[in-house]
């Protein structure tokens, strides 16, 4: 197991609603350890196991929810 942090950010986050949709929505995905969403700095921060999933497909997932993430 190897984990990493990555932080993406993500300008179409605006509420609590936003940030609970992240969390629900990448939460569930292999390989995901923990995930924090913050509306005001507009930052998506998730801790991953990088056997498992790459940063590639938690950018894919975000772009899915509707917050298409830089970083």
């Amino acid at each position: 197991m190897s984990k990493t942090t990555a932080k993406l950010v993500s300008p179409d986050i605006s509420c609590m609603h936003c940030v609970m949709t992240i969390k629900n929505g990448l939460g569930p995905m292999e390989g995901i350890e923990s995930v924090d969403a913050n509306q005001e700095t507009k930052e998506v921060t998730v801790e991953f196991d990088t056997d498992k999933v790459g940063v590639d497909d938690i950018k894919a997932k975000l772009a899915e929810l509707g917050y298409p993430a830089q970083g």
